[in-house]
Order: C-alpha cells, then structure tokens, then sequence
C-alpha cells in the first residue's frame, strides 16, 4: 500500500486524472464486491475487552479483532445531493455504503457545522459541549457563558480521547472549527495525528484565502503546529483523505485498531475544482434548480426516502423561480451547480480511494465506517457577511470565466439548496427540517438491516455512544481525571446496527435545539419550531418570529401549522422546549428575548 500510495502522488496531475477516469467504474466494482462479500463473513467482530473506570482513568486491552472506525463527514451536504438519496450527481463510493449498509433519512444534526461537530464528539448537546452558538455570531449576552465558550467545553470529553487512551490509534483530517487556541486543537483533544483546517471553511487551493474580510487567510494546523505554507499542487479534498491514507500506511502492521476522522471540507464554499474536472457536468443544469428539484423529489420518492404524499415547502418570498432570472444570471447560476456537483464528485473519489486502500489491505472487513453530512445545504448570499461586498471584489477574481477555478469564490444560492434539501423547508442555518435533517450511512460487514431506509428519528449525539459500544470503551460518566465531566445524553445505537433490537424508535424522546436564537423541539412525530430573522445576515423566512406546529410524519415539509387546531399539543410542546432549555442553560440573544418574552 506504501509504494502505491507515494506513486500516486508522484504523477503528474494530468495523467493522475487519466487514471483515475480509467479506473473509476472498477474501483467501486470491487469496493461494491468487497462489502458484499465481507457481508457473508460468519465471525462476528470482536470488541476490545470491557473497559473499568477507576479513579477518572480508563484501563484498556485492545485487541487485533477490535473494530477499527472511520468517521467521514461532508460540509454543507444535502439530503438529496447524493445518489443513494436519490442525486443525479455520480456519488458510487458514498452509495456503495448505502447498498451494503443502512441509511438513514430522519438523521438530526445542528442546523450549522460548529454545533453539530462538538455533538459528534462528545455525544453531548452542543451547548453542553461548549458550541451554543457559532463563535463568530456569538450574542453580547452569551459572551463568557457557561456553553458559549467558542470551543470544545474544559468539562467536555471527547470520544478521541477515550479511544486513545483506550489503545485506538487516532486520526484526523479536514475541518476542525471548535477552537483556534493550543488547549482545544485536535492534538489536545485525542488526535494522535492530524492535519486540520481551524476556521469554518477557505480557499481549496494552496493560496491560503479566507472565507470573509475578518478572517481573510486560512488557518492550518498539523498536530497543533502552524502550517506557514502548503505544496503547489494542494487540493483539500485530495489532501485530507491522502493524510488520512498516510496514518494508515504507516501503522498497518502494529494490530492496533484506528480511529480515522476525515473531516471533508467539501462542498462548502468557496467552491473550487482542479482545471480538469471544471466540465464533469457541464451543460447539465441549464433547465434550472425548480426542475432539479422536481426530479428530485421524483427520485427520492421513488427510491423509498420520502412518502409518495409528501407535501413539499413552499419557496420563500425572497426566493426568484428560474423564470424569473435574467439570461446571465441563469447561465452564472447553471455553472455553479455544475462546480457543486463536482466538488461532490471529487469528495466521492477520495473517500474512495481510502475505502479502495482499506479493502486491499484486508482491513475493511473490520471497519464500521459512518458518513454524514453536518447540517443542510448552504443557500445564503455569502456576499452579504460583513464586509465581504467591498472585500470580495478586491481579493478574489469574480469573472464568470474564473468560476470554479483558483481564486474564485462560488457559493450555490438559495435555488439550489432547495434542491440539495428536497421537500424540506429552508436550508442551513435554520432550525426547520432542510437545516438539520441530513444524509447519514453506517455500513460494516455484519450490519443488520442491510440496504433498509431507516425513518427512526437519530441524532447525531446519539453517534458518540454508538462509537464507544462498537469499540468497547465505557464513557467516564460526570468524572474524568479528577475533574467534573458532562456525561452523553446520545443513545447508542449500536444493538439495532448489530440486529440485537427490531428498532430504534422512541416515542416520547424529546431532541431540542437553539440556534442564532431560534428554537426546535422534537416529541414523537411533533415539532415546534420558532424561527428569527436576526442577525441581519440570515436572510428572513416568510414564517418567522412565532411558534409553528407540525406533524413531522405526515407534514415533513413543514407546511401546516397546527398551532391554533392542537392547543394542547401546542403547551405540551412549548413546556418540553423550555425544560429543554433549562437543562441546558440556554442563553437566548438579547434581540430573541426582547421579542419572545
């Protein structure tokens, strides 16, 4: 594996792109023939011996069957960006999971990336976990609040953490964005190795640009040190899944099991691909984002992701149809889409090359690997961040012949992510169902429910424990190395994936969520939703500033508001959103609290 490895980064770009298009289409044949040989293995896999606590400090025996796990996320993915979930975007890697694995199309994230990945973590409530709010959109009032803090919570544990202790080799690669000091980067919170990107997102070429006038350069680390420079021919999405490949490379023969994190900061903006793959879809979405979206849907309810009766959102009042754009702005439109999907495309193919790489060296068949995406799709007007209408035009080249290229700075607009989140209602950065309900895919050898559409509500606090199990390794509960620790209030899942229990569904479990000062509760098949339309750079959902009720199974496009027609519902629900709150000392915006109070 080594030698290959180094050889494939040697070559040249261009013809590394020739070979990677001739063996596209037999890779993912054998990764497919792989998993579904690996599915007919008779031995179960072993868990590393049970894990006792004694004095804050975890005492560990791995062994050589221990599971290893890969940890995969996108950024800013929707549901429906990915075949498996019904995309036309050619994602075999991602789907080849999905054929030998179980999915899941009730997967609950944080309706932004820096919440949902302190969850994914610490199997905590973000606010718990120190990721209340996003660090840069941090209210006055929230400032130097217990769960405010910006970063990773000192009385949060990681799961990365546990796992070295516990004899796990662990890794990381991609995005980081919870915390820039020393104390909170990847090496002070578990990660053995690791190559990370410190802010929310950057340029995905080697020159370093920022994502907004604040925060103009991007910020690397690797294993805590800054990264001054990166090589000519840097591309993250490429680079990412070569560090990760890399770590694997080098231990393979110690029988340690991993942990492998690779952390995509793909496809959030500024959307970017190599010269080569500028066309993988040109001329594909020149029809427009409202007949994308139509298909769709088509798709996904043809393929059993959503209901037949589903009835869709509605599109916003600030939102243009494709008829109404000029000419220019269809054709500036069309190509952004055609750069999304093959940034998708791309992420696709480096997953596959480290799922290829795990197949040949045999570990595979002991890998439980998890993908999912940390929040809906991005559909904001990225010009409109502070200061970035006047620094944009000056840092970057704008030109629509530059689109996709180098220094360009695409992002896909509202259209599109309609598209990416199907039926649903709004995008990233909301709390209504196209926000926080994302694609998620466990796949390993011996999963039970293999194939199955999963409409059991999951979130993604429940992926913590559901790790741990799978390793063997107990969580310290409220006291780890003498200092008080917040326990996980995720639900393993572990049992359903292994056929031990029918089904993971629970009635009465209550998820919450606040945001940017809105506020979700989910109860069963019920939602209570209250949307703002602050800070001014959120653009304003035509439904916001009040309480909506819905049904979530029978309306997950959240178009009846049974607020007026279920007063007692409507109580029994705001009473679950506020002890919610109090559990976790939610610190509402001060403009949230003039208005709501």
């Amino acid at each position: 594996m080594k030698q290959a490895f180094f050889l494939s980064c040697a070559l040249p770009r261009a013809l590394r792109f020739l070979l990677e298009r001739v063996s596209f289409i037999v890779s993912v044949t054998l990764l497919n023939l792989s998993l579904a040989q690996a599915s007919t293995a008779d031995e179960e896999i072993a868990g590393l011996s049970n894990v006792a606590e004694q004095n804050g400090t975890l005492q560990h025996s791995p062994t050589s069957e221990a599971p290893n796990i890969l940890l995969v996320v996108a950024d800013d993915l929707g549901m429906f960006d990915i075949g498996a979930f019904g995309s036309e975007i050619r994602t075999p890697n991602i789907d080849a999971l999905a054929d030998n694995g179980v999915s899941f199309n009730s997967f609950y994230t944080s309706a932004t990336c820096s919440p949902t990945r302190a969850m994914l973590l610490t199997g905590s409530d973000s606010h718990a976990a120190g990721l209340g709010n996003m660090v840069e959109h941090l209210a006055d009032n929230q400032r130097g609040k217990p769960g405010y803090e910006g970063h990773i919570s000192p009385n949060a544990v990681t799961i990365a953490t546990l796992m070295k202790e516990a004899g796990y080799h662990t890794y990381m690669a991609g995005k980081w964005h919870l915390g820039k000091a020393p104390a909170f980067l990847p090496d002070r919170q578990g990660f053995e190795e690791s190559f990370v990107l410190l802010q929310g997102g950057a340029s995905y070429f080697n020159d370093m640009m920022g994502l907004t006038s604040q925060v103009p350069k991007a910020l690397y680390r690797h294993n805590g040190k800054p990264v001054e420079s990166l090589p000519e021919d840097f591309y993250a999405t490429e680079y990412y899944a070569d560090f990760i490949l890399q770590q694997l490379n080098k231990n393979q023969d110690d029988d340690k099991p991993f942990f492998a994190y690779l952390a995509f900061s793909a496809p959030h903006w500024p959307l970017q691909v190599r010269d080569e793959h500028l066309n993988l879809y040109r001329g594909q979405y020149e029809k427009g984002y409202d007949i994308l979206r139509e298909k769709r849907i088509a798709s996904a309810i043809k393929q059993g992701i959503i209901g037949p009766n589903v009835t869709p959102a509605n599109r916003d009042n600030y939102m243009l149809s494709w008829s109404q754009l000029s000419k220019e702005q269809q054709k500036i439109q069309a190509k952004s889409m055609e750069i999304y999907a093959a940034v998708v495309e791309r992420m696709d193919f480096q997953l596959g090359r480290v799922l290829t790489s795990l197949r040949e060296s045999g570990e595979l068949e002991n890998t439980v690997v998890i993908f999912m995406s940390d929040n809906g799709a991005d559909g904001s007007d990225r010009s409109k961040l502070e200061g970035n209408d006047t620094w944009l035009p000056q840092a970057w080249d704008l030109s629509y012949q530059n689109m996709g290229k180098k220094g360009s700075y695409v992002y896909p607009g509202a259209g599109w992510a309609r598209a990416s989140v199907g039926p649903f209602q709004h995008y990233k950065e909301f709390l209504s169902e196209g926000g926080i309900r994302s694609p998620a895919i466990i796949s390993f050898p011996e999963v039970a429910h293999k194939k199955q559409m999963v409409s059991d509500v999951v979130s993604v606090k429940d992926l913590a424990p559901t790790i741990l199990d799978f390793a063997g390794i107990a969580h310290p509960g409220h006291e780890y190395q003498g200092k008080a620790v917040k326990p996980m209030t995720g639900s393993s899942i572990e049992g359903f994936l292994k056929g031990n229990v029918a089904s993971i569904k629970q009635d009465e479990r209550v998820l919450g969520w606040e945001l940017f000062g809105q506020k979700a509760i989910r109860k069963g098949d019920w939602k209570l939703l209250w949307l703002s339309s602050k800070p001014a750079w959120l653009a304003a959902p035509q439904n916001s500033e009040s309480w909506r009720l819905y049904n979530i199974a029978n309306d997950p496009g959240e178009q009846h508001d049974l607020v007026s027609s279920e007063p007692e519902k409507f109580a029994e629900m705001r009473d679950a959103w506020e002890q919610y709150a109090i559990e976790q000392s939610v610190v509402l915006p001060q403009w949230v609290r003039a208005v709501s109070d």
